[in-house]
């Protein structure tokens, strides 16, 4: 195949180091440590210097980390933390030569390739289970080997010629692969496309192209083969022990070759013929994982990723089970009220005055006596409701008139009632109000 070259041209582009900051520096946490403070202040002359740097074909200024033991996978792993202006610098690099390696890669292989991912990969394999159940009735499963730690440096340089011809992305590309002393780091974006065009090359390919295998997956270092009779997996789990063997990479004591009925434990699910639920290693870690945090904040983050993940299985009842909270009580069936310490009943809505709802029609539902106001204790406190709003008010009267019409009304139990408030002027200049 034709290689390809004018590479270092596409990573210098002022579009392409502008997304790859951008990219590192996403969050608001990052922008507030020390060093994202100075790269945000020093953008525009840190991209400046960095493409220097890459027409220069010398990255090493960058290429700092500090080595970190994490437990990830049901394993202890050694990865290599690096500065946000290493990453910056390899994700310039990378995301240029990552869009040039995908047309390269076989389809059904989805770690680290933009556009594609597990979810990806499991809808072809679900796909290719149900369009044809006699051609998939076994599986070989496989795995290499501590593949970043074994993966040796001058095959994957190999690799990257029979790629590209352009000559300081090729030094640029083997810096990246001898930064250790061996295998490929597992912390560097780098080591992803690299390990993957290095399977591609000695594995991949030869089982697609020269032997082929139909059904074959690749998820980074695990491998899922399915055909239709135990003797064809095995005749071709020699042959992938043989591309293995050719880059010097071995495959795991723990292969296996069984019926599809078990259940493929890949990809974070375990697939059936009929169904997909996650594996019960996730379900474990997630349900601990819920119990253990208690800040609402972080918990709504966590069952969104599980759902994330959940929802592309046949995980209802699961979902039903860790995330439906206990049916809890209405406050109305309680009934549970509040006494004030006075014994007064507390009526809602804004307070009116009686001159601002006259010749208003209006519903009267309650009233309470005796209320202590800035103009003396002798005053009935009323509560009404506006018939079209719906609305409720209240209003205070000390008139003798009103006070004795909802007294009677109230031994008679007639609340609420309708009524319009209308306005009589006596005496000359005095006004009461009345009922009507």
């Amino acid at each position: 195949m034709k290689r390809i070259g004018y590479v270092i041209e596409e990573i210098i582009e002022q579009s392409n180091l502008d997304n790859s900051f951008d990219t590192v520096l996403r969050g608001n946490h990052r922008k507030r440590l020390r060093e994202g403070k100075w790269l945000l202040a020093h953008r525009r002359e840190f991209l400046d210097k960095l493409r220097e740097r890459i027409i220069a074909a010398d990255l090493s200024k960058y290429m700092r980390f500090h080595p970190k033991l994490v437990y990830e996978g049901a394993k202890w792993r050694n990865i290599q933390v690096f500065p946000m202006s290493a990453r910056i610098a390899i994700n310039a690099v990378m995301s240029v030569v990552d869009r040039h390696l995908k047309q390269r890669f076989i389809r059904t292989t989805g770690a680290s390739i933009k556009g594609r991912g597990l979810h990806d990969l499991k809808h072809y394999i679900e796909r290719d289970i149900a369009n044809d159940p006699i051609g998939t009735r076994y599986v070989y499963k496989f795995d290499i080997r501590k593949f970043y730690e074994s993966v040796k440096q001058d095959y994957i340089k190999y690799c990257v010629r029979r790629v590209f011809k352009d000559k300081r992305l090729i030094k640029l590309l083997d810096d990246f692969v001898s930064l250790l002393d061996s295998g490929i780091s597992m912390g560097m974006r780098s080591s992803q496309g690299l390990g993957n065009l290095l399977l591609s090359t000695y594995l991949d390919h030869y089982l697609k192209d020269r032997f082929a295998v139909r059904y074959y997956y690749r998820y980074c270092d695990d491998g899922v083969i399915l055909a239709g009779d135990k003797r064809t997996l095995w005749r071709i789990r020699d042959i992938v022990h043989e591309c293995a063997a050719r880059c010097e990479l071995y495959v795991k004591d723990s292969e296996s070759v069984f019926p599809i009925e078990q259940g493929i434990d890949f990809l974070g699910f375990v697939i059936t013929p009929t169904h997909s639920r996650l594996r019960k290693r996730v379900k474990k870690a997630f349900a601990r994982k819920l119990k253990r945090v208690k800040s609402r904040k972080r918990r709504v983050e966590i069952i969104g990723s599980f759902y994330g993940l959940a929802k592309h299985g046949n995980c209802r009842n699961l979902m039903k089970t860790l995330l439906t909270r206990k049916e809890m009580n209405k406050f109305s069936e309680l009934g549970v009220t509040y006494t004030p310490p006075d014994g007064k009943k507390r009526f809602l809505g804004k307070t009116v005055r009686l001159g601002s709802i006259v010749n208003s029609r209006i519903e009267i539902h309650d009233y309470e006596r005796d209320i202590k106001t800035a103009h003396g204790t002798d005053r009935y406190v009323v509560q009404f409701r506006y018939p079209d709003t719906h609305e409720y008010g209240k209003f205070f009267t000390a008139s003798e008139e009103m006070k004795s019409i909802l007294d009677q009304i109230a031994e008679k139990g007639a609340f609420p009632f309708e009524t319009i408030i209308r306005s009589e002027c006596f005496d000359g200049n005095k006004y009461k109000y009345i009922f009507t």
